[in-house]
């Protein structure tokens, strides 16, 4: 049977030397060395179980796997393994959907969002699941909402990055000083994800809402923007405000050689 030097076999499987050798110390293949001159000789047989490898790799089989598939398993076990590679990749086509789909709103979001400016549309806020992770520029480090914050960061990109606005005033611009930011996700993901909702995670209602997209600049810029471009609106337009204003960052850009963040909010109104 023709030998094949390792040079050889890595040049026609397009597999670097040192993974040749990896596979060789899995036990993978196990090619005859020369004692003499230390060099190792692969046969067609070895060849065969290289290929078995790329192709098991391409599925994104582990390398544990790929070692039992070749040197242990029979019929059943490899239809099992098969099995269970098949409901992982259902699971990942599954997430990879739900981030495109999240890739496609978020895009429509930012190409809404310039379009929006100024104009005020009576709606329903989405009902939301949040946790607040920060107080204006001060964020939260004790051991319980760092944990929260994991769980949260882990989730993404389903997560909306939210600001909250806790005391608010039907008369008093002022009363816009204090904000909240965290994150929040629907109900239904909320559940689905094991969020659990209880404190310092809350359940924000879907209330008759204005909703209107602002836009605010670098550092201390927030509260300003969202003071004299949204509330002052809705005071104009004669509308009590009954419930804390929430709202999501829809993105940062740079915009005529500034930065500019622009925003989405929800006020609560009768």
């Amino acid at each position: 049977m023709e030998k094949y030097k390792i040079g050889a076999v890595a040049r026609l499987l397009d597999l670097p030397i040192e993974t040749l050798r990896y596979y060789e110390g899995r036990g993978i293949v196990t090619p005859q060395k020369d004692e003499e001159n230390g060099y190792r000789y692969y046969d067609a047989w070895d060849l065969n179980y290289l290929l078995d490898s790329i192709c098991y790799r391409s599925y994104d089989f582990s390398l544990n796997d790929i070692t039992r598939m070749i040197n242990e398993d029979d019929q059943p076990s490899l239809v099992d393994r098969f099995f269970k590679r098949e409901a992982e990749l259902l699971h990942t086509i599954y997430i990879y959907r739900q981030k495109l789909d999240a890739l496609v709103k978020l895009r429509q979001r930012i190409s809404q969002a310039p379009k929006k400016l100024g104009t005020f549309e009576i709606c329903e806020n989405p009902a939301m699941i949040y946790q607040r992770h920060r107080i204006k520029n001060e964020f939260i480090f004790d051991d319980d909402a760092l944990k929260l914050t994991k769980k949260w960061l882990d989730l993404m990109p389903f997560v909306n990055h939210t600001f909250l606005i806790p005391n608010y005033s039907a008369t008093d611009l002022d009363a816009f000083s204090e904000y909240w930011w965290g994150f929040s996700q629907s109900p239904d993901e909320a559940i689905r994800n094991g969020i659990d909702i209880s404190p310092p995670v809350e359940y924000i209602p879907t209330v008759k809402c204005i909703y209107t997209v602002f836009t605010a600049g670098g550092p201390n810029t927030f509260t300003n923007s969202l003071k004299h471009h949204v509330i002052s609106e809705v005071f104009k337009k004669g509308y009590k405000i009954v419930g804390p204003p929430v709202g999501h960052l829809i993105v940062r850009i740079h915009e005529d050689g500034a930065f500019t963040r622009y925003f989405e909010i929800w006020v609560p109104i009768e």
